[in-house]
């Protein structure tokens, strides 16, 4: 009876320590706020890590998600993305543009207007969203009017959702006009100025916002930040997602891949070969890129390949490099548009530098090949020429002598050798070797001398 009451008490206590424990983060996290960072190219890595953050967010019940930003620009439909799931946040989602010197240029701009609270730290500026083609220059005709008015249409909306300039967000995008922080502030494109993030988050307290659930103030002036940035496989994902790094990285695995299967056992350049493949296939596909054009980058890869094992005095390489110039140009469609800050293209010169490289190192390497299987084939007796055996009994001039681990019946074509001298095997005559005495330095018994023919 006694063990039996210590074991309810101590379950007791258990379960009373861990509802405790639980209420206890429950408290601390309302007590807090996240701080995420959206910086450089927006891509759709970018996307993801907002929603994550929100998510985390909403689920935590935290105070506020205060997202930090400085970026040239980046893809629409990443930028899109990022409007939309603030727009839809059940927390509080605050935007800071900082820190001084920083710019929420192109995307930046949208992303900064969707927020419930938009600050700005001094010396920032916002703006310039007009839409580009995905080569970074101005469209033309009818897809230019398409772009912008649908460009138009969504920064307004944002902006008329938030209480915000409505008027001037549409001239950032038709117009690209770009302001600082305290033009920003006087045209009520942003809510405060704040020198840092304590700053921003004493400003946004007590501010009155609207949520999907109804209205609702923030607060934000006694919380404890708890920074989330990238971790290191979003900063992975992030860096690849370029058309140029994800290129690069099809032709750097494509390489490892070939040595791979020239040299089965060498394991490494297979690995990573396979690895940056993957990575760079992870990239087409987050970018949107042209199935014809992947296609063709893989069909390069195969004539390369062929090239090694087929001589055709560089047909299959020239093939290999048109289909390699052609997939990389079609990859990604220049018609799409997107946002001043980021090229959904590949650079020419990178093309070029890939196509030309890959051309010449493929033809010495298959002219290398090449010369390999125009080697003279040789086999049976006729590879004991060069080796070097010890005669079992004196040669004058005929007798027996052992060579490559058996014994043969010898002539010696330069006098006498007797028993236990090296001897060197000149020719064959038939199943006769003819040999002559081997000097003091030569190698051992039964090994070869000097280059020998291609082994079948």
């Amino acid at each position: 009876m006694h063990r039996r009451h210590v074991l309810r008490v101590l379950s007791v206590l258990c379960l009373t320590l861990g509802f405790g424990s639980v209420a206890a983060a429950q408290v601390a996290d309302t007590e807090r706020v996240l701080i995420g960072r959206i910086e450089g190219v927006i891509n759709p890595v970018t996307a993801r890590y907002v929603d994550r953050l929100i998510v985390d967010g909403e689920q935590r019940g935290v105070r506020a998600v205060v997202f930090t930003i400085d970026t040239p620009g980046g893809t629409l439909d990443a930028t899109t993305r990022i409007t939309r799931r603030m727009l839809n946040a059940k927390v509080p989602v605050i935007t800071y543009v900082s820190p001084p010197g920083a710019r929420a240029a192109s995307a930046g701009t949208f992303i900064t207007l969707a927020g419930h609270v938009a600050a700005m730290a001094p010396s920032t500026n916002i703006g310039a969203a007009h839409p580009v083609a995905s080569s970074g220059e101005n469209i033309e005709g009818d897809l230019r009017a398409k772009a912008e008015n649908d460009a138009v249409a969504q920064i307004r909306n944002i902006a008329t959702a938030r209480g915000r300039n409505a008027d001037w967000a549409e001239d950032a995008v038709r117009k690209s006009v770009s302001i600082g922080a305290d033009e920003a502030l006087r045209l009520k494109v942003v809510d405060v100025i704040a020198a840092d993030l304590a700053d921003v988050l004493r400003k946004a307290d007590g501010r009155e916002i609207a949520l999907p659930g109804g209205p609702a103030r923030v607060s934000t002036a006694s919380t404890a930040a708890e920074e989330h940035p990238f971790s290191l496989v979003e900063r992975i994902l992030h860096l690849i997602t370029d058309p140029t790094v994800a290129i690069l990285l099809f032709t750097l695995g494509s390489y490892g891949l070939i040595f791979e299967l020239s040299n089965p056992s060498l394991i490494f350049p297979g690995v990573v070969g396979v690895i940056a493949i993957l990575l760079a296939l992870f990239a087409f596909g987050t970018l949107d890129a042209n199935a014809a054009g992947i296609a063709l980058l893989v069909f390069a890869v195969l004539l390369f390949v062929a090239e090694i094992w087929v001589p055709s005095h560089g047909i299959l390489t020239s093939g290999g490099v048109a289909a390699l110039v052609i997939g990389a140009i079609i990859l990604f469609p220049p018609g799409r548009p997107t946002l001043p800050g980021f090229q959904l293209t590949i650079p020419p010169a990178t093309i070029a530098l890939i196509a030309g490289g890959s051309g010449l190192f493929f033809l010495l390497v298959a002219r290398a090949s090449y010369r390999y299987l125009r080697l003279p084939t040789a086999s049976g007796a006729s590879l004991l020429v060069g080796t070097v055996g010890v005669a079992k009994n004196d040669l004058d001039p005929s007798g027996i002598v052992h060579v490559a681990g058996e014994d043969w019946t010898a002539t010696s074509e330069a006098g006498p050798i007797r028993t236990g001298e090296p001897v060197s095997v000149s020719k064959v005559d038939g199943l006769r070797l003819v040999v002559t005495r081997a000097g003091a330095g030569a190698p051992g018994v039964g090994a070869p001398v000097g280059d020998s023919p291609r082994e079948a």
